[in-house]
């Protein structure tokens, strides 16, 4: 019995023991080989795999019990699917084959602000720039109220500013210009424009010193740059000396200016002293006051129109005064013939509104009256008032815009008529004062005193033209 009993049980361990070995078996065919670290890596430390359970056959008698091993741990997860390469990239905006580059000024808009320079400037920095306006004049200049003869006019600006230290900055610029005048040379020479050191220490307080703007009117800091209007006020045609402030060629001269817009633009002042080339003259003083009501203009330049980007109700007087600033007008002679002088005063206020009005566009309205002193000036009175009126959407890629000016200057001789002259333009703004072209109607009646050789007279003038101005924001 006992020997039956012993023949049993070792029957029944070694039917656990070949059930153990197979399981083993099949779990080492099934066991992933170890992947090859690569080059250059250790292999990272791995732990054995416990044998699992085996099945444990049922035994023709009971069995032992025995102590179950450990689980082991589950199979690596599968690797990822290989991703697909990336798809390669296209030609970058601008480059041929490409998109072209987005324009940081949209067709027929103004920039909201200013335009940021393609690498922002460090300190010190240069700038450079350029403008230019181009015009086809229809006039006959034998017979200015006819149409039937053609002329050009050209200016052309070159100009480089740049910044030293954060106090002190600096700009000048050069100017070459074709006036289209009967007689005209061929020859385009360059002169000096714009010659300033500026110190910068706070918006509410800075100095200029060089050839600069003589600042007392609204166009002054302007410039025909920052107009609709093609033709710059203040002239009339067959007429030289224009119905603005005095000041030297291009409405500059050598002297200082001490200028600030406290209140964030919304109040600014320019007072300085010109004529400075000559010390044998007096100083022209010269000086502004504005008040921007609903924004600011804060810089020492702003524009006449802002083509709809802001909102504008501004009011601004000025006044120049100089010793002896009135000089006769004398023939040479020999000897020479010593001209009579009286004091030079000069008064102006203006008014200057704009208003988007959404939907409906933007309407502009400016106005202007000045009063003139010195028995040898030629104007005593002068005024204008204009009316623009711009479409709120681009019409292919542009804005129109529709402007019509009045202007009236009283001569100082004795019985004299008035002179005027009416401006009517539709303007083609392709990126506001950068880009844009004009095309109107010029015509008013010009009073020419009497001279040695001709009589009082009035003249008609009659004019088409066709102009586009080009700058660099």
């Amino acid at each position: 019995m006992r020997g039956h009993q012993r023949r049993t049980r070792i029957r029944s361990l070694t039917l656990v023991l070949l059930g153990t070995l197979g399981v083993l078996s099949r779990n080492a065919s099934a066991q992933p080989a170890p992947e090859e670290p690569p080059a250059g890596e250790v292999a990272p430390e791995t732990r054995p795999a416990q044998p699992p359970a085996a099945e444990e056959p049922a035994p023709e008698a009971a069995a032992p019990e025995a102590t179950a091993p450990e689980p082991p741990p589950p199979p690596p997860a599968p690797p990822p699917p290989e991703a697909a390469p990336p798809a390669a990239p296209g030609p970058p905006p601008g480059a041929p084959g490409g998109p072209p580059p987005e324009s940081s000024i949209p067709d027929g808009e103004a920039p909201k602000g200013p335009v940021a320079p393609a690498f922002p400037p460090a300190i010190p920095n240069v700038d450079f720039g350029g403008r230019l306006r181009a015009g086809l004049i229809f006039q006959n200049p034998e017979e200015p109220d006819k149409v039937d003869d053609i002329g050009g006019m050209l200016t052309a600006d070159l100009y480089a500013s740049g910044q030293v230290h954060r106090y002190f900055k600096w700009l000048v610029a050069v100017t070459t210009s074709y006036s289209g005048a009967p007689g005209s040379s061929q020859e385009a020479t360059a002169s000096l424009l714009d010659a300033i050191a500026r110190f910068e220490p706070l918006p509410e307080f800075n100095i200029y010193v060089g050839r600069m703007f003589v600042q007392a009117d609204r166009f002054t800091p302007s410039g025909p740059w920052g107009m609709d209007e093609f033709f710059y006020p203040g002239f009339f045609p067959l007429i030289g000396p224009p119905a603005l402030p005095k000041a030297g060629p291009s409405g500059r001269d050598m002297g200082f200016n001490v200028w600030g817009a406290p209140f964030d633009g919304h109040f600014k002042y320019y007072v300085g002293a010109y004529n400075l080339h000559d010390s044998a003259l007096n100083p022209l003083w010269s000086g502004r006051l504005q008040f921007s009501l609903l924004n600011g203009e804060p810089a020492f330049f702003h524009r006449t129109t802002y083509y709809g980007t802001k909102d504008i109700i501004a009011l601004g007087v000025g006044a120049q005064y100089q010793i002896a600033g009135s000089v006769e007008r004398v023939p040479v002679t020999d000897p020479p013939t010593v001209p009579r002088t009286d004091d030079y005063k000069y008064g102006t206020a203006d008014l200057t509104v704009e208003k988007n009005i959404g939907d409906a566009g933007t309407l502009s309205l400016v106005g202007t009256y000045s009063k003139i002193y010195g028995d040898y000036q030629r104007w005593q009175d002068y005024w204008l008032v204009s009316l623009g009126y711009m479409l709120p959407k681009p019409i292919g890629f542009g804005k129109v815009r529709a402007t019509v000016r009045y202007q009236q200057a009283l001569d100082r001789s004795d019985g004299a008529d008035p002179s005027s002259v009416i401006d009517a333009q539709l303007s083609y703004l392709v990126a506001a004062w950068f880009a844009r072209i004009s095309v109107g109607y010029r015509g008013g009646k010009s009073f020419m005193p009497a001279t040695a050789t001709a009589p009082v007279a009035t003249t008609d003038n009659n004019m088409l033209y066709l102009g586009v101005t080009l700058a660099d924001p």
